[in-house]
């Protein structure tokens, strides 16, 4: 027979409708007595009836995950197979969030604001995964139900938030680069006229080196990736630079392939692969941590609690 609430309730010490508010509307209960009726539910292998409880919130139950497809753009990284794990890691982030609440998730992806309206009719609320332009923002202007923007959105007090400061992982690049001896750095990027978020982490090494040389580079086109690494090769056996800061990981692995580099490197993603390489740098965003706070300021805003926009710091790992 399946545990039920009141066994959970007698457990813990408290009173049945206790343990419906610890998974309906956590944020009525204290810190403390929420982790000690989720500890005893844990240990029973108590399941709340997810059902019941959107039947009595007179809502769907549904938190939709919404991705705009973006195949028209000549780059996007999401396009791309090594960057799979990262959706991954947000899905994972959003599983924590929502585990012990009655909620549930459902992922879409739409091409046009016509097909979001028609999902805020089977949702009640929306997260908008990685919006990043203007126009995809405006999308969202309209919708009936509350929704949160992430996360290489710039932040905006229009709409609730929560982003990545890519301008500051960008510092932190030239910071490290520094920090161990490099005088006269690399820095390897592309796209800077059609991506934010890399003229962001470009704007952000410039603080730490105003005059920093550049090479911009078509990311998916192999002829171009080997040019580079030619002159790359020549510029490290001339000893004109002593360091390299790279966009992101993707460029960093299609270079360590093909070039021995000795250099201080760093890269931007912390993709589970560059942990795979000695000796190599990368900064990590926290992609997991940005949707988990995405999805717990949602369902707080559906519990009748207030929530501002927020940003989640990169590190170096």
């Amino acid at each position: 027979m399946p545990i039920t609430r009141d066994q959970v309730a007698k457990e813990a010490g408290v009173s049945s409708a206790t343990v419906s508010r610890v998974f309906n509307n956590p944020n009525a209960v204290s810190e403390t007595l929420r982790e000690k009726v989720i500890s005893v539910a844990k240990k029973l292998n108590y399941v709340p009836n997810k059902a019941a409880s959107q039947l009595r919130r007179s809502g769907t139950g549904v938190i939709g995950v919404v991705k705009i497809n973006k195949s028209d753009r000549l780059y996007y990284w999401g396009s791309i197979t090594l960057f799979d794990w990262f959706y991954a890691q947000a899905q994972k982030g959003m599983l924590k969030a929502i585990e012990n609440t009655s909620y549930r998730l459902s992922f879409y992806t739409i091409k046009t604001q016509e097909e979001l309206l028609d999902i805020t009719k089977k949702v009640d609320a929306i997260i908008g995964y990685d919006i990043d332009t203007k126009i995809e923002e405006s999308y969202f202007e309209n919708i009936k139900v509350p929704y949160l923007l992430a996360h290489h959105i710039r932040p905006n007090d229009n709409f609730l938030h929560v982003s990545t400061d890519n301008e500051f992982g960008g510092k932190l690049q030239g910071e490290f680069l520094k920090q161990k001896g490099v005088k006269n750095p690399l820095y390897i990027t592309g796209y800077l006229d059609q991506v934010l978020s890399h003229k962001q982490r470009y704007d952000g090494i410039r603080q730490i080196y105003p005059k920093i040389l550049k090479f911009e580079v078509d990311f998916l086109d192999n002829s171009e990736i080997s040019k580079m690494v030619a002159s790359l090769a020549f510029l490290i056996s001339e000893k004109n630079i002593d360091g390299i800061a790279f966009v992101n990981d993707l460029v960093l692995v299609k270079t360590i392939t093909k070039v021995n580099l000795e250099l201080p490197i760093i890269g931007y993603d912390g993709a589970p692969y560059v942990s795979l390489i000695d000796n190599v740098a990368s900064i990590d965003f926290h992609i997991d941590e940005i949707y988990e706070l995405a999805l717990t300021k949602i369902i707080n805003i559906l519990n009748g609690k207030s929530e501002k926009g927020e940003k989640v710091y990169p590190t170096i790992l």
